[in-house]
């Protein structure tokens, strides 16, 4: 922009992304789809409001995890990955399951905030209904 002179173009677009904080929950990512998930937790540390909020991070392996170290500091064990491509002996192996949601989440009036591909976000949102979350509880992000 420093660079710009009279009469130069540019295009701005409006904010876009449906994903906004509603309360504590489970935030579910996969790979870049992690990306509207960075700005809200980085938010609420700033207010020292990071509560019990959990992030279940899917990727294919250890060295897909955005901000690893960033997240592991921030939630501690809070920050749960699963790797679909790798098997090591620090994170889960294999996709995002029902039983995986269960044993990781907090279903009992917790949000559940999906970004991620579209095939992933259809699934696990389908997990979610099966475990009975209300629709009003899940927070997708749109493509």
């Amino acid at each position: 922009m420093l660079s710009l002179k009279a009469g130069d173009s540019l295009i701005v677009n409006d904010i876009f992304g449906a994903i906004e904080y509603k309360g504590e929950g489970v935030f579910i990512a996969g790979g870049a789809g992690v990306t509207p998930f960075i700005s809200i937790f980085r938010y609420l540390r700033e207010k020292n409001s990071l509560g019990n909020n959990k992030l279940i991070f899917a990727n294919k392996t250890k060295a897909d995890i955005i901000l690893k170290d960033e997240f592991e500091k921030m939630l501690g064990d809070k920050f749960i990955n699963i790797l679909s491509s790798e098997k090591t002996e620090k994170y889960a192996y294999g996709q995002i399951s029902e039983d995986f949601i269960k044993k990781n989440g907090t279903l009992s009036n917790s949000y559940f905030y999906l970004c991620g591909p579209p095939s992933m976000m259809d699934a696990v949102e389908k997990q979610l209904i099966n475990l009975k979350v209300p629709a009003d509880k899940i927070v997708k992000e749109e493509f």
